[in-house]
């Protein structure tokens, strides 16, 4: 078997599978190595209940795929990928019968926001021109850029309209500004749900234009027909096709540095593989330098930090579920659109209830009253289920240490959660019943951590999105983006600018 490859990579999901494609487009011999069976980390599609449902445990939620610059570059339709966006986009019913729908088209949402405040419906008419602005000219551009320290940044911004408002947005959280923006309660529960769906904090001072982001987002969502692991195909067939490899089952035990450069990687059964040029880890933060690479390799203060890096403490529980028949809600009556949405807010119906979350999270209990991210996918593409059948699955935020139990004690209520999910989704769609129902599954955030490593203690964005771990601080402050401080050495994960989700 072939040892020596111009660069390696370490992990196989879509973070490292990309760049693997830019590498060997580029001329390099370029090696990926994957732990598990299957490469593409998150992007995972699943028989978890029975065979012909298909289950999309981790990614589902494609925001702007078709404009992303590597779906572009590495020609994943021609390999096969379909990314559809669904005209009616994120939906929340409520408990009054009524229901606030997001369309792609902006005149239907306006009139849709209109029907519980005039006002909010006049303000996003207005904001929708500026921060479509601030979205395509600021932050795009920085998702896929090196991020400048802040004052450099702050320099340039000062210089347009457009800037001065961003850094204006920028210094509060998300919470703040949905607050003094809108009105109603339910338009302030629905751009929270999205930020805090996406991951984000929503009450972090210094990341306000998540808020932008959201606002922007909740009308650009996609899904990849077939279910998410067709998109991890695709990666794997450009990378093959332009000269790559991708082994499976090779899970990376040592990062070998000599002379003070990393040269080559030791697998778990013994066999060392040699890197000419470079090695890139999407290994998590800690996994990478104080696990492969050595706490003896590092200047002390970069280990310090790397023990200190901080990962999400709101995870999620999810329930997936095969179904005989298409969900109906009651407030379809007020708008039939909530029966064909995209991205389900059920539950979450003003501020209060994001805030009684929290406390809950924080105290190690599981919300009591959930309020979950829900969706339909067979709504939308039929061949994720069998003929007529369907798929539909819950994330509920959740604390990975349940209190005084710690994450073990999962395993034993992670059933009876699951049940108290569904209940709260039957309030608003009744037929989400048993007689509906074919089969079920939990997938708790303890779970989560043993399927994918990377994802400590259930953290699907491999990283906390707070201040002190976002743009040019993450995912260490002091360190050169996607550098180390071992030459030949580079990061490629979650972990690292911009964020975890699939960038």
């Amino acid at each position: 078997m072939k040892d020596s490859f111009d660069a390696i990579i370490i992990g196989g999901g879509h973070n490292g599978q990309i760049l693997g494609g830019y590498l060997t487009k580029a001329g390099l011999e370029t090696l990926v190595l994957e732990r598990r069976m299957e490469p593409g980390g998150g992007l995972c599609t699943e028989e978890v209940t029975i065979p012909g449902f298909y289950h999309n445990l981790h990614a589902y939620f494609l925001r702007w795929l078709p404009d992303l610059p590597w779906f572009k570059d590495l020609e994943l339709e021609r390999y096969g990928i379909q990314i559809k966006m669904p005209p009616v986009q994120t939906v929340a019913p409520f408990s009054d019968g009524r229901c606030l729908v997001f369309h792609t088209d902006d005149e239907k949402t306006i009139k849709n926001i209109s029907y519980f405040s005039p006002q909010d419906a006049k303000t996003y008419r207005d904001l929708l021109g500026r921060f479509r602005a601030i979205n395509e000219k600021i932050i795009t551009p920085e998702g896929y850029s090196p991020p400048l320290p802040f004052e450099e940044k702050k320099s340039l911004l000062e210089k347009s309209e457009l800037g001065r408002e961003y850094l204006a947005i920028s210094q509060k959280s998300p919470l703040e500004l949905t607050k003094e923006i809108f009105q109603s309660e339910q338009m302030r529960s629905m751009l929270i749900f999205v930020v805090t769906t996406r991951m984000f904090l929503m009450d972090e001072p210094g990341l306000g234009y998540h808020f932008v982001q959201a606002l922007n987002g909740s009308v650009r969502g996609c899904f990849c027909m077939g279910g998410s692991h067709y998109l991890a195909h695709g990666l794997c067939k450009f990378l093959e096709a332009h000269g790559g490899r991708l082994w499976e089952a090779s899970h990376v035990r040592q990062i070998v540095v000599e002379g003070g450069r990393a040269t080559g990687v030791i697998l778990d059964d013994g066999r060392r593989i040699h890197a000419r040029k470079l090695i890139a880890s999407s290994a998590d933060i800690p996994q990478t330098f104080l696990q492969l690479l050595g706490e003896d390799k590092l200047p002390p203060q970069i280990a310090q930090k790397a023990r200190d890096f901080k990962f999400s403490k709101f995870v999620l529980f999810s329930a997936h579920v095969a179904l005989k028949e298409p969900l109906r809600y009651t407030s379809a009556s007020f708008n039939p659109d909530i029966n064909s949405g995209f991205n389900y807010n059920i539950g979450l119906e003003c501020t209060d209830d994001f805030l009684a979350h929290v406390r809950e999270i924080d105290e190690g209990i599981p919300p009591k009253k959930p309020g979950m991210q829900c969706a339909f996918p067979t709504l939308h593409d039929p061949t994720q289920a069998p003929p007529g059948k369907h798929t539909a699955f819950v994330w509920q935020f959740a604390p990975y240490h349940l209190k005084d139990e710690g994450p073990e004690a999962w395993d034993r209520i992670k059933n009876e959660y699951m049940e108290v999910c569904l209940e709260r989704w039957r309030q608003y769609a009744p037929n989400m019943n048993g007689r509906n129902i074919i089969a079920k599954y939990a997938f708790t955030p303890l779970d989560v951590e043993r399927k994918l490593i990377n994802m400590r203690g259930g953290d699907h964005c491999v990283g906390r999105a707070s201040l002190d771990q976002m743009l040019e601080n993450r995912p260490l402050p002091g360190l050169k983006p996607y550098r180390t401080p071992i030459a030949g050495l580079y990061l490629c994960g979650s972990g690292s600018h911009p964020f975890g989700n699939i960038t």
